[in-house]
């Protein structure tokens, strides 16, 4: 059985991931990286799930509200529910604290190169419109998921840290 021809792009993306996850001699340069970004993947599943879901209620119950209000509800109320398992997870991870923090800086990178290839990707006889579209559909709501959710994991991480410190500090002074 002959073997598929892989395309240009497939050939790159293997590239750029060979890259950036793996050693010459094809071992994982981090298992954080991995798993990092393995975990961004799933915060962005799970950010969409909230999205989806509370969406229609909330555009239901402000239905009377001025748009600027509305928006800034549509967009804050979602990402803060998608925050909260996502950053609930970071205390099942008791050896690795720093998952989260940086499945939630994956999660930044992966906005980023998304809103700048749309900008790329649209179609030029109505720019403006179809890009403004675009970052109100996915760019901000994912900027402010992200954000929040970088933020809350930084704290947590921080105040676990300084706690698991001060055990150790307390365990190394007894007699």
């Amino acid at each position: 059985m002959p073997v598929k021809e892989r395309s240009s792009f497939q050939r790159k993306v293997d590239h750029i991931c060979r890259v950036i996850f793996l050693t010459e001699e094809g071992k994982p340069k981090s298992t954080l990286l991995i798993y990092s970004f393995s975990l961004a993947l799933l915060f962005i599943v799970v950010f969409l799930v909230s999205y989806w879901l509370l969406l229609e209620p909330l555009e239901k119950a402000l239905s009377d509200s001025s748009v600027m209000l509305r928006n800034i509800v549509e967009y804050t109320v979602p990402a803060v529910a998608g925050c909260i398992p996502c950053v609930a997870l970071s205390f099942a991870f008791r050896e690795r604290m720093n998952m989260v923090p940086a499945a939630f800086t994956w999660l930044c990178v992966i906005d980023m190169i998304m809103i700048v290839t749309m900008v790329f990707m649209v179609d030029r006889t109505d720019w403006a419109t179809e890009y403004r579209l675009f970052l109100t559909i996915v760019g901000i709501p994912m900027l402010i998921s992200a954000a929040l959710g970088t933020v809350a994991s930084q704290v947590v991480y921080r105040r676990r840290k300084r706690a698991l410190e001060m055990r150790m500090e307390k365990y190394s002074t007894r007699r």
